[in-house]
């Protein structure tokens, strides 16, 4: 009797699912040892093997073969930039360590074990490097705390995360200050190893950024890893170059230097009957001393270089020191009578100016000279003192404006081109 179709097409359906059935059991039996589960006594037995059947000795450097280095990976897990100290010349920023290597005592058969492939260790009970910050500004200790854990692979690998607040020196270039980029360095150093016997070396990245929070004043541009191959210390030096975000000095110190300049100009605006000029002149003397030294605090106090932008104010003080003193003066002029000679000197460059002779003949000596007609006397009644103030006024602008525009020129533009 021939079976009914339905009938045919079940029947293979419960074989396949006859033999998924055995290879699943199969496979189980086959993993048996994977999905041990894990006991504390385990743990406890895993550590009873390492640490005192085996006699662990942390004071001894974890190889078989005690005449070949260590190698030891760093890497630098920044995560802020605290601060940098242009007065102190330091860096501080917070950051952790991942610190790997090999322990060949610390190795074991997780199937021994309850499939157990990774340990966790204080990190005062096992061989670590003794690192520390070579350049650090503050005192010099061991990395990491006693209560921080290592963690410990089957294989012997060792992973290490020590995290610390680090203040580094670093040598500041305030050549371009507020336009300026600064390099520092973070130097991890084995104190008690030389690279005989510990040898750190860094990952391709240098500095990892993972998980690093942006600064509002400085921007990381590069960074990157070195070892110090001309010294036989342990030593590995993490690079970092940094750009300073110039906006709020432009908007808080620049601006406002470049705005009292230009008031310091208009000194020579003033008519010297409005009984102003030299009270304005001393008021600007007075701000530019005031930022001067505002700016002077944020600087290291050092003679190495000098920031632009210092030069720029000792310039502009300058200038406003001139301009004071010409204000004064010209105030003392214009209180002259005409019966006060006016200096030869003067009246031959107003004249040169005017597209005029020094020597004027007879003829054009004017009329309304009734006393004695000789050199001086021409030169005192050609120009009236009030016309002298006025033409100083306008001379003492130009130079003082061409001055301005010069040092700005000289001093921010060296600086936008270094960007």
């Amino acid at each position: 009797m021939q079976m009914p179709l339905r009938e045919r097409s079940r029947f293979p359906v419960k074989q396949l699912n006859t033999l998924t059935i055995i290879c699943a059991v199969l496979t189980l039996i086959d993993h048996a040892p994977d999905v041990t589960c894990q006991t504390a006594a385990n743990v406890k037995a895993l550590k009873q093997k390492l640490f005192v059947a085996d006699a662990y000795d942390l004071k001894v450097r974890p190889t078989d073969n005690q005449s070949m280095p260590i190698e030891i990976t760093v890497d630098l897990y920044l995560l802020a930039i605290n601060e940098v100290s242009e007065a102190k010349e330091t860096l501080k920023t917070t950051a952790f360590l991942r610190v790997v290597w090999n322990d060949a005592f610390l190795q074991w058969d997780p199937t021994n074990y309850g499939g157990i492939k990774r340990a966790f260790w204080l990190q005062g009970d096992v061989w670590k490097p003794d690192i520390a910050l070579k350049n650090s500004n503050l005192d010099y200790k061991e990395l990491g705390v006693q209560t921080l854990n290592i963690i410990n692979s089957n294989d012997g690998n060792i992973s290490w995360y020590p995290f610390h607040v680090f203040e580094s020196t670093c040598t500041i270039d305030i050549k371009y200050f507020p336009f300026d980029y600064q390099t520092c360095y973070l130097k991890f150093q084995a104190w008690s190893y030389w690279k005989s016997e510990v040898f750190m070396v860094g990952r391709l990245h240098g500095i990892e950024m993972t998980s690093f929070e942006p600064n509002p004043s400085w921007e990381i541009i590069a960074t990157s890893w070195t070892i110090e191959d001309e010294y036989d210390d342990s030593t590995i030096s993490f690079m970092l170059k940094i750009r300073r975000k110039p906006l709020f000095f432009m908007l808080s110190v620049i601006s406002p230097m470049i705005m009292l300049a230009i008031l310091n100009l208009c000194v020579f605006l003033l008519p010297c009957k409005s009984g102003e000029k030299a009270g304005y002149a001393i008021s600007v003397f007075l701000a530019f001393a005031i930022f001067l030294t505002i700016v002077s605090e944020q600087l290291p106090k050092n003679s190495e270089s000098v920031s632009l932008i210092s030069v720029f104010l000792i310039i502009q003080t300058i200038c406003s020191t001139l301009i004071t003193i010409f204000a004064l003066s010209l105030l003392r002029m214009s209180s002259f009578d005409e019966t006060v000679a006016k200096p030869r000197v003067l009246v031959c460059f107003m004249r040169c100016l005017k597209c005029k002779s020094c020597h004027k003949g007879p003829s054009d000596t004017p009329k309304r000279v009734t006393r004695t007609s000789d050199e001086s006397s021409t030169s005192d009644v050609e120009y009236s003192w009030t016309e002298v103030v006025n033409f100083l006024d306008v001379v003492l602008f130009v130079i003082f404006a061409c001055i301005h525009v010069g040092s700005a020129l000289g001093c921010f533009l060296p600086a936008q081109l270094h960007l």
